[in-house]
């Protein structure tokens, strides 16, 4: 059972090290973290840390950063919709 905050919003459960599908079924990586923009307060992008980047990924030190929108589904493992917009994360 999630805990409620006084404010009744639920807090982010960990995704660390959830493994990280595209929606063709390829494993892309872990998940290392959600980046949040707290003026807008919502998640902006997951990243990830990807073991085998494919040809021409550009990874930074973090992983890669997948914009949120590109996230269907989150539960013991991480799907996103097709093969994202992909950024290397600093």
């Amino acid at each position: 059972m999630v805990p409620q905050s006084p404010t009744g919003i639920e807090p982010i459960p960990s995704i660390e090290g959830r493994p990280v599908y595209t929606a063709s079924g390829n494993r892309l990586g872990e998940a290392v973290d959600l980046c949040v923009d707290l003026d807008a307060d919502r998640v902006t992008a997951l990243l990830v840390s990807v073991e085998d980047p494919p040809e021409g990924m550009e990874v930074g030190p973090r992983g890669i950063r997948v914009p949120f929108r590109s996230v269907r589904g989150m539960a013991d493992i991480i799907v996103l919709t097709g093969d994202p917009g992909i950024e290397a994360a600093d």
